[in-house]
């Protein structure tokens, strides 16, 4: 293996989201160097292949080597491999933005193009904002506020993480925006409410949106931001009828509704959109990972004809764009990456594939007692685990990493804080069976599970010294 592949003994690179204290003493092992992917697997620099259960950042959705994608790449590079879209366009942006409304619920009118999922909720909570400030009504110009759902993830910008509902950020960054209200978010396994389930409950989580209207003043209100399915906090999935009342109660209180798709858009959940059929349709859209299929950095913002008018006249145009925004290769990779997922029939591979994956967790689920709950929704897939499923119990983040761990080495690779499961979208039966023997072999932790586990991670660091 070339040198080129082995990370040098000062090492400069300063990975996001990782403790650095606690990966370089295991830099070189198992999958920390990744050097090439192939079909849903990625490999190390020693020939070990891991299936790429995470899809990378739940984005790399397609499998490696698309040839369409990539020749879709080098033609637009090879005709306009630049062009910025102030005051301006190119004929990728366009035909792009054509595409995502004429394939979504028929709800919206223009499309802002930005790179990452981060910038286009952002760009959201901006253009909401600016929207109230150019009301003819001088009663709406205050509203200002965002209601949002505890433990939910909408990016990386002051106003998303402002938005995101982890303690983490004040703690970190606070103080963190203004003007950003929580509430708790509809997770039946453990109601915040404490109620017994749906639909006893009369659906406290949703009326809990309009008791924040209306006790932060409905004059101050500018939108509640949602994701359908909150996959950060472990595939949370509401009641359906719950995207109906917070739907209501935005439009009785005026309040806009917006929707973060980044994570569920594009076939993850096995409809091309969650929201595609909800009766109250979201009044902003955010879109990214699969939009390009992980091929390149792409995201989008939907937006109805009523918002966009609110922006016609002088000096009333958006506020908001990076360098980035509409990139014509990402544009064209975005328009190749829609073409496949489509013309594959990607979405019902992700509902059939995933309705089969669940059927196997719940098999699981009825031999191993620390299994709590499942929740499956297409491709999109947690296992939460529990010490005693009667109390409820839960582990703690070292335990679950042991788990977590354990899949690795066994050759699925997921995210590491969690045992979470967001696979590409072309993943078949014998994936989800590799998927399903790695979990049981990893939640069998008995004391020869143990020794085998450390056997196991010796010789990786071993070879990975040896070679």
């Amino acid at each position: 293996m070339s040198e080129t592949h082995r990370p040098s003994k000062a090492y400069h690179f300063w990975n996001p989201y990782t403790p650095m204290d606690k990966l370089m003493p295991f830099m070189g092992i198992g999958p920390t160097v990744i050097v090439r992917g192939e079909g849903n697997y990625v490999i190390n620099r020693y020939g070990k292949r891991y299936l790429n259960a995470n899809s990378s950042t739940w984005n790399f959705t397609l499998g490696y080597g698309r040839e369409e994608i990539i020749e879709a790449a080098n033609r637009q590079m090879r005709e306009l491999a630049f062009s910025n879209c102030w005051g301006m366009v190119h004929p990728r942006a366009m035909e792009l933005s054509t595409r995502l409304v004429e394939i979504t619920s028929g709800n919206y009118a223009h499309v802002y193009l930005g790179a990452n999922g981060s910038e286009v909720t952002e760009s959201a909570l901006k253009m909401a904002r600016q929207y109230f400030k150019q009301s003819p009504l001088h009663s709406e110009r205050e509203r200002h506020k965002f209601i949002s759902l505890r433990g939910s993830y909408h990016g990386l910008g002051f106003g998303a993480i402002s938005a995101s509902g982890y303690d983490q950020y004040e703690v970190k960054f606070g103080p963190l925006l203004a003007g950003f209200v929580k509430i708790e978010p509809p997770y039946c396994y453990r109601c915040p409410y404490g109620k017994s389930g749906y639909p006893e409950c009369d659906l406290t989580c949703a009326q809990s949106l309009r008791a924040a209207i209306e006790q932060e003043g409905p004059e101050t209100v500018a939108g509640f931001v949602m994701e359908p399915i909150m996959g950060e906090m472990g595939v949370i999935i509401p009641p359906s009828d719950y995207y109906r009342a917070v739907g209501e109660i935005c439009r009785e209180y005026g309040v806009l509704f917006i929707v973060d798709e980044i994570t569920t858009g594009f076939g993850r959940t096995g409809v091309l959109f969650v929201s595609q059929d909800w009766p109250i349709q979201p009044d902003l859209l955010c879109l990214g990972k699969i939009i390009s299929g992980g091929y390149a950095p792409l995201a989008a913002l939907l937006a109805t004809e009523e918002i966009y008018q609110r922006f016609s006249g002088r000096g009333r145009y958006f506020i908001s764009g990076s360098t980035h925004s509409g990139h014509p290769v990402s544009a064209a990779i975005g328009l190749a990456a829609i073409d496949l997922i489509l013309k594959e029939n990607l979405v019902e591979n992700a509902a059939r594939v995933g309705a089969y994956l669940k059927t196997g967790l719940l098999e699981l689920q009825k031999e191993h007692e620390i299994i709590g709950d499942v929740r499956c929704q297409g491709l999109m897939v947690a296992v939460e685990l529990v010490k005693n499923r009667l109390t409820k119990e839960p582990f703690t983040e070292d335990e679950i990493f042991d788990y977590v761990l354990d899949v690795v080495e066994r050759g699925v690779l997921i995210s590491l804080d969690n045992l979470r499961f967001f696979p590409p979208l072309t993943i078949n039966e014998g994936d989800a069976d590799t998927i399903l023997q790695a979990l049981d072999g990893a939640l069998h932790t008995g004391f020869f599970a143990n020794i085998d586990r450390k056997a196991r991670l010796l010789r990786d660091f071993l070879e990975s010294k040896i070679r």
